[in-house]
């Protein structure tokens, strides 16, 4: 067990999913982690993405501080900003790390059995 995540820390993981569940962003996130520090030319070459939109999902990943920049005369470098994706490393790593029992005793719920009901069930629930 550890202890419950504080409101900033909720704060940050919420916010860095948002920002990396849109796929382009993903995308760039995952083209700079495996291939390395690139610059914006070389982010379009490596995933397609064409420059009015690159820039702009660029701009939010910079916004977010989820990638860092380094400008060498009128080139601009990205690389992911590791130390802004820890917490959420952490979060999502010990929610892997989860063994099928101990996901059962923490839910009160067997393995095994299947959830029950439709969305519109679910919905009347919220």
């Amino acid at each position: 067990m550890r202890d419950p995540l504080s409101d900033a820390q909720i704060e940050a993981i919420a916010q860095a999913m948002r920002t990396l569940g849109h796929e382009t962003r993903l995308r760039l996130v995952d083209t700079i982690f495996t291939q390395g520090e690139k610059s914006v030319g070389e982010l379009e070459a490596l995933t397609g993405i064409g420059q009015p939109g690159l820039s702009q999902q660029l701009a939010v990943l910079r916004k977010a501080e989820l990638v860092s920049t380094r400008r060498v005369a009128k080139q601009v470098y990205y690389s992911v900003a590791a130390d802004a994706l820890d917490v959420v490393v952490r979060f999502l790593g010990g929610l892997a790390n989860l063994a099928p029992g101990e996901a059962a005793h923490r839910t009160g719920q067997p393995t095994s059995r299947r959830a029950r009901g439709s969305a519109a069930m679910f919905a009347k629930i919220l």
